[in-house]
């Protein structure tokens, strides 16, 4: 069913790109939301902390319940490839409400979620002439600040012009990524670097990883570096083939072999206490420890080209979350405004590339506002988790009556998205139960996350948008056709 038949308000001026994107255009620009080297630059030192050096089991373990979501997301995205992704389909086949309220909180993790992002740009890029500038959090702002406002500009141009600048990043990134991570674990295994940590069997046991509740603190983590991944459903539109579903699922295949390589390769190169030392530049570390300054060098601009493809997939992604949104009236149409030229969604991309700018200098120079959002990225691990669950449960429901039609049918559309669901949804329970997160975090990650409910309540009343009629959908043939 296409996005003209189903039931919104959809005017025919405001169509994306259509077919401007092929399958690894798709796949590139999903992977770089992800941003395995900035992700692993992040978050390999709180890997560590988590579950000490048992990071591979926590990223197994979530591995099959992603790939669940994944089919989840290919099999609702050969329904109806839509920018809105999550927010059009749960809304459809779920709850209006509920799809405003996944829409509210996918907005959250790509816009308010770039604050982990900007400042690392600045710091980088100023660390390869001065570490003094790059201790300065001006001078790394305006760096940023810069920075953001030229991915800006490759994104409102064109998706093609976004897949290019990707492409050009993808292959140096990678390569550098599994090539460092590969080099040092042959050096550390071979115990030709002095004070490694050898690889033994406790990297790969819960015992290991310090027991199951650590353990589930890293699959937490896990969940954070996989997660991104559904960018290539928010392009679903431009895509050739309607094939973003099969980019999702190689996404998330590649996005685990990535990162497995990356944590057992490099996790052992110094002590723990060590990693943690250098926790804010850990890949940096990691090349001065292998080559000097000039690997050291080279890595930082890996994970400089990484952050930069991350923030203009976070930029992609929310301009076309808020595209939807608009087309279908739910907030003010003017977001779904396309540029005749570039067929993008200009006024949502611009608006979301300075969203990025005005986070980044509250942050900065308002204490309590940079504390306040910091409260609210330490919950973004969980808002991923609830988008991904929201989607599983949606495609389970749409596909309810067909689900047993064959075997296979039964794996792919009942076990695996059930699977991701089930997981999800535990992950969700068990941190809150266990008070993983403070009370000022839940407040602002979550309060804020609610916010989504009554924003969705004020803009029925007040919009009256066709998209809360909720009309009873079905799965058409020709989505089952596109899953055969």
């Amino acid at each position: 069913m296409s996005i003209e038949h189903a039931g919104h308000s959809t005017r025919r001026s405001a169509r994306l790109a259509r077919d401007a994107l092929g399958l690894w255009d798709t796949v590139v620009l999903a992977m770089a939301s992800s941003g395995p080297t900035q992700s692993i630059a992040a978050s390999l030192a709180a890997l560590l902390v988590a579950v000490r050096y048992a990071g591979f089991l926590a990223l197994a373990i979530s591995f099959v319940p992603m790939l669940g979501i994944a089919v989840g997301y290919q099999r609702l995205n050969a329904w109806q490839p839509s920018a809105g992704a999550t927010y059009s389909w749960v809304g459809r086949a779920l709850n209006p409400h509920a799809g405003f309220f996944a829409g509210w909180i996918m907005l959250m993790y790509y816009t308010i979620g770039t604050v982990s992002l900007t400042p690392v740009l600045g710091s980088y890029l100023l660390s390869l002439f001065s570490n003094h500038l790059a201790s300065n959090t001006t001078d790394v702002a305006l760096i940023g600040s810069a920075l953001d406002l030229i991915v800006m500009g490759f994104a409102a141009v064109g998706i093609k012009a976004s897949a290019r600048f990707q492409w050009t990043w993808a292959v140096f990134e990678y390569t550098v990524l599994i090539g460092f991570s590969v080099v040092t674990f042959v050096l550390v295994a071979s115990g030709r670097l002095a004070h490694a940590v050898r690889p033994s069997s406790s990297w790969f046991t819960i015992a290991g990883a310090g027991g199951f509740h650590a353990l589930v603190g890293g699959v937490l983590i896990a969940i954070f570096l996989y997660s991104g991944w559904d960018t290539a459903a928010y392009v679903g539109e431009e895509v050739r083939g309607a094939r973003a579903g099969q980019a999702a699922l190689t996404s998330v295949v590649l996005l685990f072999v990535i990162f497995s390589i990356a944590v057992i390769g490099l996790q052992g190169i110094a002590p723990n206490a060590s990693m943690q030392a250098h926790a804010a530049n850990v890949l940096a570390f990691v090349g001065a420890k292998l080559g000097g300054t000039v690997w050291q060098d080279v890595m930082i601009v890996a994970v400089l080209g990484g952050t930069l493809a991350s923030l203009q997939a976070a930029i992609v992604s929310a301009a076309r979350i808020s595209f939807a949104m608009g087309r279908d009236r739910v907030i003010p149409g003017w977001f779904a405004m396309v540029n005749p030229r570039w067929r993008t969604p200009l006024n949502a991309t611009i608006l979301m590339g300075l969203l990025n700018l005005v986070f980044l200098w509250g942050s900065t120079l308002v204490g309590s506002i940079g504390t306040a959002l910091a409260d609210i990225v330490a919950t973004l691990g969980l808002i991923a988790a609830l988008f991904y669950l929201l989607t599983a449960v949606a495609a389970l429901w749409f596909y309810r009556r067909t689900i047993a039609s064959s075997p296979s049918t039964l794996l792919l559309g009942g076990v695996l998205p059930g699977l991701g669901a089930a997981f999800m949804a535990f992950v969700v329970i068990y941190e809150l139960a266990t008070h993983a997160l403070n009370g000022v975090e839940i407040a602002f990650g979550f309060g804020f996350a609610a916010l989504g409910l009554v924003l969705s309540v004020i803009s029925r009343h007040v919009g009256h948008a066709p998209y809360y009629e909720n009309p009873a959908v079905t799965p058409s043939e020709d989505a089952e056709a596109e899953l055969r």
